[in-house]
């Protein structure tokens, strides 16, 4: 059983290190992505640098938009003849990190969707664009272009959540983006009166979207904090050491985020401590890998037999859309 899983630019031999280590077999890899096989999509959807998942995918070559429109019609509607479809269907048309590929990829796109609605319009009608979030596999048709002259086709496939968010001008850095985006992986977030508590919070960018969630922060940094973080009324900054800070409240904090730039390893051995004290129910933490492998960190966070993965109730690593040289861990501690 085949797999196309993709990922960022530059991070292929680690995802096909990951994907190995789940047990994958790597048969091939270009630009952004990796083909393998004897590869359990439950599995797939445990990896961090995978954004996304073409479960046996069909690779077609050719030399021209219009070709490709007419491999793909044929290939869409060859697959639905003996279908009955009625509700709303998933399609994605996606490419690697290039800017020419990406607009031949979005004039394929738009050629084959009039073609569909034309030829099938009932079908075409019913069409949705956006790859659903997994981990279970979604029915529908999906494109990843991987050259100028080739794509890998799929009708099953998956999401691992990776998406781009917008800019709020009033957060006080683009770390913003990072946590919501990571909010939207884990698919929860801090609810109105929430105490969280933001281990690195300078400049203010995490503690401003929990704030704007309703929630109450405790940022701990030495560091200052900008406005509108700093004077709002639902924050109290501690100027303290991340690493000696103790949440000294009657109850187990709500959410634990932490965004500090030190050695990927000692940020998890202050979560592992947090988790085992039972000080935190959610977590959201981002690690700095840098030029180091993160194989061995991975190896670490979910090894079911450790001293983290044991502690937790669900588990999530990934490295987000707004992630650059890190990957970023959710999870809810038990």
């Amino acid at each position: 059983m085949g797999m196309l899983l993709t990922c960022k630019l530059g991070f292929e031999d680690i995802l096909a290190r990951e994907a190995m280590m789940y047990g994958a077999d790597l048969k091939a890899q270009g630009k952004g992505w990796v083909f393998v096989e004897h590869f359990d999509p439950a599995q797939a959807a445990e990896l961090c640098f995978g954004s996304g998942i073409l479960q046996e995918p069909l690779c077609v070559n050719t030399t021209s938009v219009n070709l490709f429109v007419e491999s793909l019609t044929e290939m869409f509607t060859d697959h639905i003849r003996p279908l009955r479809i009625s509700a709303s269907w998933p399609y994605r048309f996606s490419a690697c990190e290039n800017e020419q590929l990406t607009h031949r990829c979005a004039a394929i796109q738009r050629h084959w969707l009039d073609k569909i609605r034309k030829k099938v319009s009932r079908v075409g009608k019913l069409a949705r664009e956006g790859l659903p979030q997994g981990p279970e596999l979604a029915q529908g048709f999906f494109v990843h272009l991987t050259d100028f002259d080739k794509a890998f086709v799929a009708f099953e496939a998956f999401s691992q959540g990776q998406k781009r968010m917008a800019m709020d001008a009033k957060a006080p850095s683009r770390s913003f983006l990072k946590l919501e985006e990571a909010f939207c992986v884990f698919a929860r977030e801090p609810r109105t009166n929430d105490v969280v508590v933001d281990l690195g919070a300078s400049p203010g960018g995490w503690s401003y979207s929990a704030l704007r969630k309703g929630a109450s922060v405790i940022a701990v940094d030495n560091g200052p904090l900008k406005e509108p973080v700093k004077s709002h009324p639902r924050i109290r900054h501690l100027k303290m050491d991340a690493f000696t800070y103790q949440p000294y409240e009657a109850k187990k904090i709500d959410w634990l985020l932490c965004d500090l730039i030190e050695n990927p390893f000692e940020i998890l051995d202050l979560l592992r401590f947090w988790i085992t004290q039972r000080w935190c129910h959610y977590f959201v933490v981002n690690l700095k890998v840098g030029r180091m492998d993160p194989i061995p960190l991975l190896r670490d966070i979910h090894d079911p037999k450790g001293t983290f993965a044991p502690h937790c109730a669900q588990l999530i690593t990934r490295q987000l859309y707004h992630d650059r040289e890190e990957i970023t861990v959710m999870g809810e501690a038990l």
